[in-house]
């Protein structure tokens, strides 16, 4: 049985819509990509964790946990292994694929309910450090490659079962981090406070996998897909209710940026807070490798702050647009347009999306006189009539909600 493209642009390789148990997609892509790779036989490895780590989903109520090791360099060097803001813009799609997947991720099997069992070896506070952790493990077995590609968690590969960790070097642990570790507060008000605080998102992120937020007799680890997406719709949902309070801007504007074969454009109309988000999908691209026409994906984020359908791209890049928001003050109605070019053939998680929106927030926008003036720089940008189709249908829509929500001045 082979999966209609449709149901790949909804699933992802993650629902499992087609009823098959692994994605044919991601299972062909794998075969796609030469690793080249050299591990000692010894069961013995040292080296430092970037910090980088994966908390998996399958084996409840003892689940996976990947500690990943670099394979040597100095401590410059591994921390670039786990650092999208270091990939932005300078690393390509093959470079990140190369170098994750060079990962040696050692797996410890650990009740979910049971966290604190990961901190008392400290292996959680190495996966929360702000610098890389001298780390020794002893192996069960030689490690095998095992690619692991995900449209929301960053690629693996190289994998074996723990028998043995040590920590042989000190975590440098955040002070805001380490308070919250020992806070008994909400999950989802302790990755808001922490965020207020400054504190990155992708450790943010890694903080609430390993179960080191929450009230402490409800802590669990969570799957970090799980923890990404959950990460930024708490940011977004406590960014919002600051940006409903804000006037409207007051010009349509119009970013864009690209990276990694995939192409945004964001577009800001005066209106009461609420966003689209349109993917096209061109053939061969990774989601789209069996059509022949491009596959569109359509969402909308309703003025209370719900995403339908979930998609954990659009998470990312409402968090980049509400960020934008709160910078200027101002609220507004937004449409992001994904075009998904047929280079993009292995997913390498959504951080992409969220750091190529926030880029493109930072450039120069383009400023429109009236929607029509809008349409027409977009649809001259598009490199489709499918796109070009897709955007004229959501901003129909947009338009058409605009009076309604905007009589009763909703906020």
């Amino acid at each position: 049985m082979s999966p209609g493209s449709s149901l790949c642009v909804v699933c992802k390789g993650t629902k499992k819509l087609c009823g098959l148990e692994e994605c044919p997609i991601l299972l062909r892509t794998k075969s796609m990509f030469r690793i080249f790779y050299s591990v000692t036989r010894k069961p013995e490895v040292f080296g430092m964790t970037p910090p980088s780590s994966v908390v998996g989903e399958k084996g409840y109520p003892n689940v996976p946990v990947l500690y990943n090791i670099a394979p040597g360099g100095s401590e410059e060097k591994a921390s670039l292994y786990d650092d999208p803001k270091a990939w932005q813009g300078r690393l390509g799609l093959k470079e990140i694929v190369e170098m994750r997947t060079s990962l040696l991720g050692g797996i410890l099997k650990v009740p979910a309910t049971d966290p604190w069992k990961l901190y008392e070896g400290e292996v959680s506070l190495a996966l929360v450090s702000t610098k890389p952790v001298d780390s020794e493990v002893l192996l069960k077995r030689p490690p095998t490659l095992e690619l692991t590609f995900d449209d929301i968690v960053r690629p693996s590969g190289l994998v074996s079962p723990l028998e043995k960790i040590r920590i042989s070097s000190s975590p440098k642990i955040d002070r805001d981090i380490e308070k919250f570790i020992w806070e008994d507060l909400l999950a989802r008000d302790a990755v808001v406070e922490l965020y207020s605080r400054g504190k990155d998102v992708y450790l943010i992120e890694r903080a609430l996998s390993l179960g080191l937020l929450g009230l402490r007799r409800n802590r669990k680890l969570v799957p970090t897909r799980w923890a990404i997406t959950a990460v930024d719709d708490a940011i977004s949902n406590y960014l919002r209710k600051e940006v409903m309070r804000y006037e409207d801007i007051s010009t349509i504007e119009i970013y864009r940026g690209e990276y990694l074969y995939n192409r945004f454009f964001v577009m800001l109309v005066p209106g009461t807070y609420e966003g689209y988000w349109v993917e096209v999908w061109y053939p061969r691209s990774i989601w789209a490798s069996n059509s022949v026409e491009p596959e569109i994906g359509v969402a909308r984020e309703k003025v209370s702050g719900e995403i339908v359908p979930p998609d954990g791209g659009f998470s990312a890049a409402r968090l980049a647009v509400l960020e934008h928001l709160r910078r200027i003050k101002r609220r507004a109605k937004y449409i992001i347009v994904r075009e998904v070019l047929p280079e993009y053939v292995v997913p390498v998680g959504n951080w992409h999306i969220r750091e190529t929106v926030r880029t493109a927030l930072l450039s120069k926008p383009f400023f429109a006189r009236d929607y029509r003036e809008a349409s027409d720089f977009m649809e001259s940008n598009l490199l489709s009539k499918a796109a070009i189709e897709a955007y004229r249908k959501v901003m129909r829509e947009a338009l058409s909600q605009r009076s309604l929500h905007e009589f009763f001045d909703i906020r």
